[in-house]
């Protein structure tokens, strides 16, 4: 028979904080959703490359920026292993916030979590010296309530549209009312729009779009990128 031993329990085990609440940053909301620091419009990237892909450029990386708009496990990773993944992000001194999904047939609950997850993960970042873009996402009304907390007004925003189905009359609809309330609630300074946006939503804000990976891989060739 097998005994329980003191030794055995001197160290942490290596998932003993899946939560992350060993760096707990302030609130300044009900929920306990961190509270990200304002990104001025000098954040303003000329281009945009997805999390971990690869560069084939000698020289310094300057004037990108990582984004996140692609399939949540493509990069658990700076939730799961924060300081790993800080590796991958060495190299860029602008970052947006993860993507992490918001579907609108999910619980609220899971919603809320994917928030907090994205606001925590800019966070962590800024403390570790980062330029930090709040990302934006939302899926029904009934997500106003959280969806855009932690984000300070009259700061350059991300939103991504390269996963909406913009042709679908639900979808689209969606899109556009959750982008008018954005707008009246945070007032950004600028918006980044990795994919096309309605035409309505460009007549709402200063909006900045960047082409798809695959819409794009000429000019990403250009600064440097490898699909």
């Amino acid at each position: 028979m097998k005994t329980r031993s003191s030794q055995r329990w001197r160290g942490r085990p290596g998932g003993f904080d899946s939560l992350n609440t060993t760096y707990l940053f302030p609130s300044d909301n009900p929920w306990g959703i961190p509270a990200l620091q304002h990104a001025t419009l000098d954040y303003l990237p000329r281009w945009l490359v997805p999390y971990r892909t690869r560069v084939r450029s000698q020289e310094e990386l300057t004037g990108g920026a990582v984004h996140f708009f692609l399939d949540d496990y493509r990069f658990e990773t700076v939730w799961n292993r924060p300081h790993k993944a800080l590796e991958a992000l060495a190299p860029y001194d602008v970052l947006l916030t993860p993507d992490f999904s918001l579907y609108r047939d999910w619980p609220l609950s899971l919603q809320i979590y994917n928030v907090y997850r994205s606001r925590w993960c800019g966070c962590f970042w800024q403390s570790q010296g980062y330029r930090v873009i709040p990302t934006m996402s939302w899926s029904t009304a009934e997500s106003y309530g959280f969806c855009f907390l932690g984000v300070p007004r009259r700061s350059v925003l991300a939103i991504g549209t390269a996963g909406v189905n913009l042709n679908h009359p639900l979808e689209y609809q969606l899109f556009v009312d959750g982008f008018r309330e954005m707008v009246r609630r945070l007032e950004p300074g600028h918006v980044l729009c990795y994919g096309p946006v309605p035409t309505v939503c460009q007549e709402m804000a200063n909006i900045k779009t960047y082409p798809t990976r695959w819409q794009g891989i000429r000019a990403a060739r250009r600064f440097g990128v490898q699909g």
